[in-house]
């Protein structure tokens, strides 16, 4: 009896290896003897192939089930001596039934006997078409993101990244429309795959359905409802304008995807595509997504450089003409403020941009005043145009900034720096400090370990500190401004500076952020509350009470902790506590150590 045990054993598993091997549907599995006859077929096999189990097994094995990429078109399935002891990996064509062709990863091993003899071989094949297809994504993501960041113009960038899209994805017609605001529609403006007629092609830009007009309607709900939307080709008012002709009559479909910058529609990006592969392309509506949202901020950065240079060789251009008419008439001096309004140049921009905006405006006006005094000169002007050119280099780092800063991505934690972080603060409110007169004293450390955290949101933790530090300042500077109205102050009032001191260090495992100001300090009475919610002390409009309680939870789920020291008339220093981060550690575990 004992002897029957692991055979019954043996039985099961046997069993239980042909049921997992039977009902698998994303592999197939096949069996071959040494003679190349299939001995098993699995529903897996039949679903790739599509060739049925009694079609198959008992029958030789053919080779025109693949198309291999090396010189042979060899199946590989045969019984050779060279395959007869190891596991062999291909990547080939799988031919189905029905004639369409799949890329599959082909595995071959041998079978071997109870005597460990060789009895055939184990096929496995599985199907890499949505592989291929994310392959062919990601190709795409990364030649955008490098367009986008190129020093190139809007042109280039647009029918370099729509010549992407038609290549990699091997995609007949891919085209932009841009629409014009004066005239309230339309245009194709980039393309590839239709004609040179196709300028000709507009549609107006409506609110109501009943104003659509030339079969544009799947346009119309991409732009009134900023979603992605497609329909079939055939009909379409493009079709007209299609260098394949035969395209307008096939099985195809348009998708149309929204060029949205910020909340306005600046376009929308359409591609053409066979229905058999539409919904392939409408599943992965995130990295068409990703890929419009790249298109438009590129576009609404280059059209923002393409401005700041316009009003730049304007400038050039007007104050040359000026100085020329000033030397052949010796006349009257230009109006006053004509120079002035070349710092309005970008209303509507984000509001971080504003101090290089304003840098750009006195550098323009103080031209204005050099040529009323007489003293502009080809030195002046061309140290002034170069600090022009100098704001609009900072633009462009804080747009770029901005613009990580600001999206919501999925969690993103990682091993990092926390200097990092602590250092891009400055590329959004550095300007503001320095105009504030605010003195920045750093104590940074090169040699301390990194932590496990995400890179945006310590970067919101220090800019809350740092914006709070710089209001109470602010405050502090009335308070010492009246103490020297009153008479003689105290020597500490002669003495008192606007500043914030920044010191990071390590010990016993941890890393330590302080950022200390010489401000007026917390009141006793408000410390332990400045950590909840909707509490400030701050003027009403000036503070929802959210930014600490906010900080307060980031470092709590970093595993950290995050408190405040504060004197009245001397100051407050928070002092951030985040743990290293190790292989073998979990900052995790210490979140409910405070």
């Amino acid at each position: 009896m004992s002897a029957s045990k692991p055979l019954q054993n043996n039985l099961k598993t046997t069993a239980l290896l042909d049921n997992i091997l039977n009902s698998s549907t994303e592999y197939a599995v096949i069996a071959t003897d040494t003679k190349d006859m299939i001995v098993f077929w699995n529903k897996g096999a039949e679903i790739i192939y599509g060739y049925t189990e009694n079609e198959m097994v008992g029958k030789q094995t053919p080779q025109i089930l693949h198309v291999n990429s090396s010189p042979t078109n060899d199946i590989l399935l045969h019984s050779e001596n060279n395959y007869s002891s190891r596991v062999t990996d291909y990547e080939m064509k799988a031919i189905r039934k029905d004639g369409t062709i799949l890329p599959v990863s082909v595995t071959v091993t041998p079978r071997f006997g109870v005597n460990q003899d060789l009895c055939g071989y184990l096929i496995i094949v599985r199907d890499i078409t949505n592989l291929k297809v994310e392959e062919k994504y990601r190709d795409i993501l990364i030649e955008v993101a490098h367009l986008v960041n190129s020093p190139i113009s809007i042109n280039e960038m647009c029918n370099g990244i729509i010549n992407a899209i038609s290549t990699i994805l091997e995609i007949p017609v891919v085209f932009i429309c841009l629409l014009d605001k004066r005239n309230n529609n339309f245009y194709v403006e980039h393309q590839t795959g239709l004609n040179s007629d196709y300028k000709r092609h507009y549609c107006s830009y409506t609110y109501d359905d009943k104003f659509v007009y030339g079969n544009v309607f799947d346009c119309f709900l991409t732009y009134s409802q900023y979603t992605i939307n497609y329909g079939k080709l055939a009909g379409h008012a493009i079709c007209e304008f299609m260098q394949d002709e035969t395209l307008s009559e096939s099985d195809s479909s348009i998708i149309h995807i929204p060029l949205l910058a910020d909340i306005a529609l600046i376009g929308i990006l359409h591609i053409v595509i066979p229905s058999s592969r539409k919904n392939l392309l409408l599943t992965e509506t995130q990295v068409l997504s990703i890929i419009a949202n790249e298109i438009s901020a590129g576009i609404q950065r280059k059209r923002l450089e393409e401005e700041i240079k316009q009003y730049a060789y304007d400038l050039e251009r007007l104050v040359q003409e000026r100085t020329d008419q000033l030397r052949v008439k010796d006349a009257q001096l230009v109006q006053s403020g004509k120079l002035a309004t070349l710092g309005e140049m970008a209303t509507g921009i984000a509001h971080e941009i504003n101090q290089p905006l304003g840098g750009i405006s006195l550098i323009v006006q103080g031209l204005q005043r050099a040529k009323n005094l007489g003293k502009l000169n080809d030195e002046i002007l061309d140290e002034k145009l170069k600090s022009v050119i100098e704001q609009i280099d900072r633009i462009n780092k804080i747009i770029t900034h901005l613009r990580t800063f600001a999206r919501q991505s999925k969690e993103a934690h990682q091993e990092i720096s926390v200097s990092v972080p602590l250092l891009d603060v400055f590329k959004l409110i550095g300007q503001q400090l320095k105009n504030k007169n605010i003195t920045i004293e750093t104590y940074i450390s090169e040699e301390i370990s990194p932590v496990f955290a995400d890179h945006n949101k310590l970067e919101q933790v220090f800019l809350n500190i740092l914006s709070n530090a710089r209001d109470a300042l602010d405050d502090f500077e009335k308070v010492i401004r009246r103490l020297k109205e009153r008479g003689t102050p105290p020597e500490w009032v002669k003495s008192w500076q606007k500043k914030i001191i920044i010191s990071t260090y390590e010990k016993d495992k941890y890393v330590y952020v302080e950022i200390e100001d010489t401000g007026g300090g917390i009141p006793k009475e408000y410390i332990n509350k400045i950590f909840e919610p909707f509490y400030t002390t701050k003027e009403v409009g000036k503070g929802t009470g959210l930014g600490l309680s906010i900080s307060y939870g980031i470092i709590k789920e970093f595993g950290g902790t995050i408190s405040v020291d504060s004197e009245e008339m001397l100051g407050s220093r928070f002092t951030i506590k985040l743990p290293v981060h190790s292989s073998t550690y979990n900052p995790i575990n210490d979140i409910y150590d405070y």
